[in-house]
């Protein structure tokens, strides 16, 4: 990112947080770069610098990131998100934080960070408006009584037995949560596609991957949800306990689970209908719609279910073998048969500071 800073111009690599006065010289040499160029190509544009100089310019700027082999410039985020460039800041500047990771380090930060400081209000009244009294849940039908049920069930498991999840009951998750349900026509979009959850524009850009280790009737390993052919292909072997582990950012309780679900996003898709730059945020809410989808059904099927949004996006890439741009992972929900013992909902990734 570039901006003025004082009477200069910063340039700011909003993924580490490295920044670097620009020279006017700087500006000229960045400026020649808007087609693939060697060092020396690049000097020979410049002919009022020594072609020394300039190398060594251009080093300088490839080692912080300004400057990328054209391999890499072929996975541009601003190009794979249509020019959205706030999008496309945002989704650098958050990607591979860095999380305390030991319920030690855990517990000191929420003691001195947290515990120390005044809690806002928990709940907002506002003065002086009349209230009316909800009518008593009880009267609903059974129906509407058992999924209640569900709802108040639902929580955060984080403590699982080793006993496996059944393949009748993880096809059922990933069905229910990913799997299409029908056909929606709209006069000029024609037909959009239909799932249990919402979705902006019902463009559904969210795709699903497991990471399974632990469950009867599914041989380990990381599989694709295939949504037109309800399938699950896969694309690894091997057990992926530790990834999944590695992926949630250190969470060693998620390997005590049966399996992992990568939700990630083909952000192409939802630019096709909306091309403004809050349209980013929509992926997390599709996100969020999904993951509590998940919650339920693996509530209802008596399950343990989680999510997490604590993530490591370049090591999932590099799994899922995605280029980060077109397609990047966004939310993790995953599932084991709960231990006999009251489970914890206190959040146990925190972002190192």
């Amino acid at each position: 990112m570039l901006l003025w800073r004082g009477r200069g111009v910063e340039l700011r690599d909003v993924s580490t947080g490295a920044r670097v006065a620009l020279s006017p010289d700087v500006v000229s040499l960045l400026a020649v770069f808007d087609r693939p160029l060697t060092a020396a190509a690049a000097s020979r544009l410049l002919p009022a610098y020594r072609p020394k100089a300039v190398a060594a310019a251009v080093r300088a700027l490839a080692r912080m990131g300004a400057l990328l082999p054209a391999r890499r410039a072929a996975a541009s985020r601003v190009e794979a998100f249509g020019d959205n460039v706030a999008s496309a800041l945002y989704h650098a500047a958050c990607r591979d934080l860095r999380f305390l990771e030991g319920e030690t380090a855990i517990a000191k930060f929420l003691r001195t960070q947290v515990a120390s400081k005044p809690r806002p209000a928990r709940f907002k009244r506002i003065a002086g408006a009349r209230g009316l009294r909800l009518p008593d849940p009880r009267a609903a039908s059974e129906d509407g009584l058992a999924f209640d049920r569900i709802l108040r069930a639902r929580r955060t498991t984080r403590d699982f037995s080793r006993r496996p999840v059944s393949l009748d009951d993880l096809a059922a998750l990933v069905r229910g949560t990913w799997g299409q349900t029908g056909w929606l026509v709209d006069p000029v979009l024609g037909r959009l596609v239909a799932k249990t959850s919402p979705s902006a524009g019902a463009l559904h850009p969210v795709e699903a991957y497991v990471l399974a280790w632990n469950v009867r009737g599914l041989r380990p390993g990381v599989y694709h949800y295939d949504v037109a052919g309800d399938a699950l292909r896969r694309v690894r072997g091997g057990n992926p306990r530790e990834a999944a582990i590695r992926a949630a950012s250190g969470q060693r309780w998620v390997g005590g689970a049966a399996f992992l679900c990568v939700m990630t996003a083909v952000f192409a898709r939802t630019l096709w209908k909306y091309r403004f730059e809050s349209a980013y945020r929509t992926l997390w809410l599709d996100a969020g719609h999904l993951g509590q989808t998940f919650s339920l059904l693996a509530t209802a099927r008596g399950l343990g279910p989680f999510t997490t949004a604590a993530i490591q996006d370049s090591h999932l890439e590099q799994l899922l073998r995605l280029d980060g741009a077109r397609e990047f992972p966004v939310y993790l929900c995953g599932a084991g048969m709960p231990a006999r013992t009251k489970t914890s909902a206190r959040p146990r990734a925190l972002r190192a500071e």
